[in-house]
């Protein structure tokens, strides 16, 4: 089903291949090189892929009258949106984890802490599919969910990139409240095995995960109070 629109598929594809190509071009040299491109990736890879493509599907069916006629059948609502996000979810875990292999594979230490990487990439994936859902009800159509998911790729993309520098005191409390970035900091965290600065007396590995898991609880509520079965009039 996610394969039937080429959009759908060039979306998901888009977000793995460009993080390994970039990390063909860059190719660093040391362990946190390698751990702030596998955090970046890891972050901008699932935006590009599971966030683009679950706004993209759930517009999609809202749109072409799916989730409607599925609205008549014996699903609750609830499982009508499961199972449309649960394919998209192992999706992200599966071509994250696939992407940070070829890492690996192309010089990459191994993460320190590889148990701790599956945190954000699990944690990451889910956000990305509920928030896709909620962006959803701000879209359209299929052709405006492109601009519709801008601002959350550009935002955190940009307070991601900047977390990878280093950046410590209040800057850094302010940037990982940029809804996903804890994904990035947390995986840098996993590879090098070396935790970022405390925040507000909480550890990088505690607030991390809380942050993600608030966000997804608030695009969760927020889909919910906006959500439509039947196309936008």
């Amino acid at each position: 089903m996610l394969l039937r629109r080429r959009t759908v598929a060039l979306s998901l594809l888009a977000g793995p291949l460009m993080m390994v190509f970039f990390a063909v071009v860059v190719a660093p040299e040391d362990p946190a090189g390698w751990g702030m491109l596998a955090g970046i990736a890891g972050l901008v890879g699932m935006l590009l892929s599971v966030y683009a493509t679950s706004a993209t599907v759930f517009t999609l069916r809202r749109e072409s009258g799916a989730l409607a006629r599925l609205r008549t059948t014996e699903l609750s609502g609830p499982g009508i949106v499961a199972a449309a996000g649960t394919p998209l979810f192992a999706v992200g875990v599966l071509q994250t984890l696939l992407v940070l292999a070829v890492f690996t594979a192309l010089g990459a230490p191994p993460p320190a802490q590889p148990l701790l990487l599956v945190v954000p990439i699990v944690l990451g994936a889910a956000f990305c599919v509920v928030a896709g859902a909620l962006t959803s009800t701000f879209s359209a159509g299929a052709e405006s969910v492109q601009f519709t998911v801008l601002p959350l790729v550009i935002a955190t993309s940009v307070a991601a990139n900047l977390l990878a520098t280093g950046i410590d005191g209040p800057l850094r409390g302010i940037l990982l409240l940029v809804p996903g970035t804890p994904v990035a900091d947390l995986v840098v965290t996993a590879w090098t095995g070396v935790p970022g600065a405390d925040v507000g007396g909480l550890a990088p590995v505690v607030l991390g995960p809380l942050l993600l898991l608030a966000w997804s609880a608030v695009a969760v509520l927020g889909a919910a109070a906006r959500w439509r079965w039947t196309p936008r009039g």
